[in-house]
């Protein structure tokens, strides 16, 4: 199995359940993964070469991703990756008995 170069930073804003709600995010974020390498094919194996560059990857798609209170919010690197890979986090949330409705997609600021 192969790992990405990039795994995002994650982070849950309450207090009482901050360690199970960060590991619902590694949770998460690997069914993002999952459903990655099965729906785009040339995702197996993360390859962040020089010569897949210049395509939109996985790798490095999520920069963040906190949880404040059941609502996901998760920072993409770019636009062009969250149009591609939005709907992925949308799953992965509902994938942990949350609404796809307390999903928020961000840029960096």
């Amino acid at each position: 199995m192969s790992s990405l170069y990039h795994y995002p930073s994650m982070s849950a804003l309450n207090e009482e359940t901050e360690p199970d709600r960060v590991s619902r995010l590694h949770e998460a974020f690997g069914v993002m993964c999952a459903i990655a390498r099965m729906v785009w094919r040339e995702e197996t194996g993360y390859d962040a070469s020089a010569t897949a560059s210049s395509k939109i990857r996985w790798d490095g798609a999520v920069i963040a991703l906190r949880d404040t209170r059941g609502h996901l919010e998760v920072i993409w690197a770019s636009a062009a990756h969250r149009d591609r890979y939005g709907v992925l986090a949308d799953l992965a949330w509902e994938s942990m008995s949350e609404p796809r409705a307390n999903v928020d997609h961000r840029l960096p600021t």
